[in-house]
């Protein structure tokens, strides 16, 4: 159930059951010509509802917005920057708190490595700050590697990517039209880190399908539906 749907009576009733509440994290970002903007976002916004069906649970409304630095340049990525990106995940989660949330699982569509960290800082903070606050938080993407599909190569908008998006929104995603390319820069540190994804995607996109991306989300739900029972103990 979504948090922003019930009135402020229901949720105060709703909260003394001390529910898991889920934030998904996504953000705005080209993927290629292939997929839509809100990639990183229907994603795990599909995870959560799901997991909260399952373990009786509250979303909280979702952030469309995060940090990103190899696509920054590209059409219709919008960024916020990493210290904002901390500190907005951190004020959230603090006015979650504030209103009796004390199980908490962050779950971001985009996985940038610096973004990544933002949010685990934004984490760090608030279970300093609050000892009896319990905090989850991954990339929908961390659950996806585990599923059982040869992956090597893929990346950013690819098989996996495109595959979920086909599921969830058909009428937003399609397959590309060839492979989507890597290109390294090694160690250095360029002004167009873009340049690294020519394509704006890496990996075999248009080998996708809606039936491997409705398989790859079945095992995400699956998998962090157990994450959170064994994590937070009998939450139904």
């Amino acid at each position: 159930m979504r948090l922003d749907e019930l009135s402020s009576a229901e949720f105060k009733r709703r909260m003394e059951s001390r529910p898991v509440v889920i934030l998904p994290v996504g953000g705005t970002e080209a993927h290629g010509a292939h997929l839509p903007l809100c990639t990183d976002s229907a994603q795990p916004e599909m995870v959560a509802d799901e997991v909260a069906k399952r373990v009786g649970g509250l979303v909280a409304p979702p952030l469309r917005y995060a940090f990103h630095s190899s696509t920054r340049d590209m059409p219709g990525t919008l960024t916020l920057g990493l210290e904002t990106t901390r500190m907005v995940v951190q004020d959230i989660l603090e006015a979650l708190v504030q209103n009796g949330a004390d199980k908490l699982v962050v779950l971001s569509g985009h996985a940038g490595s610096s973004h990544l960290v933002a949010l685990k800082q934004a984490c760090a903070a608030i279970v300093r700050g609050h000892p009896d606050v319990r905090v989850m938080m991954l990339s929908d993407y961390d659950l996806a590697k585990e599923y059982p599909v040869d992956q090597k190569g893929d990346g950013h908008g690819g098989l996996i990517e495109t595959s979920r998006m086909m599921d969830i929104a058909p009428g937003l995603a399609r397959r590309a039209e060839g492979e989507g390319q890597y290109v390294s820069h090694g160690y250095m540190i360029v002004p167009d880190p873009e340049t690294s994804m020519p394509s704006g995607y890496v990996g075999a996109a248009h080998e996708a399908s809606a039936e491997l991306g409705r398989r790859v989300n079945e095992f995400i739900v699956e998998r962090l539906s157990e994450e959170v029972e064994r994590s937070f103990g009998g939450v139904q």
